[in-house]
């Protein structure tokens, strides 16, 4: 029996990430783990970036990986995460890098781009509406505007201005039905 691979899909907020990783999920038969599940969790509780929210995303995301890591061999894990290029981002990246490494799992990156006014239209879907996400055009604005994005290394970087979920989510499954080295 092969291992499944473990996916990971980066982007800005509001770039798509959660419905094209729902798309690929359950394209691939696999399990959709979005960062929306750790940060509203903590959310419920401590303010953003607070230490007690930090220590509660965190033991969250220890306890999903675990379980994670459980997973029969044959189910692909689809992860998301929006990581500015900062020295902050490394050890926000290691869990992904170590979920791979302990299910032997090849491991496959996905960063999202699009336009700066594509990406503040989709800050404004109804979709977005009473969660936790971003939705503020202007907030978003700054952050792209003193911030990259966490490409790592051998990411396939994926130009999402123009396509939709679907399509984005089909671009994915392609290069991953691609034989790799």
């Amino acid at each position: 029996m092969s291992v499944a691979p473990v996916i990971h899909i980066g982007g800005w907020p509001g770039a798509g990430k959660k419905p094209i990783g729902q798309r690929v999920a359950e394209r691939l038969g696999g399990r959709l783990i979005h960062n929306h599940l750790m940060l509203d969790a903590a959310r419920v509780l401590y303010a953003r970036d607070t230490p007690e929210s930090i220590a509660m995303r965190e033991e969250v995301r220890n306890l999903i990986l675990d379980h994670a890591r459980r997973l029969p061999n044959d189910v692909p894990i689809v992860l998301t995460d929006a990581l500015a290029d900062e020295p902050a981002a490394k050890p926000l990246f290691q869990p992904t890098l170590a979920l791979a490494r302990d299910r032997n799992a090849p491991l496959h990156l996905f960063v999202l781009d699009l336009s700066i006014d594509e990406n503040q239209r989709r800050l404004s879907d109804p979709s977005r509406a009473g969660s936790a996400k971003l939705t503020d055009g202007d907030v978003l604005k700054a952050i792209r505007s003193r911030q990259t994005l966490f490409v790592p290394a051998s990411a396939i970087v994926l130009d999402v201005t123009d396509l939709s979920a679907g399509s984005a989510a089909e671009e994915i499954c392609t290069y991953l039905e691609r034989p790799h080295a």
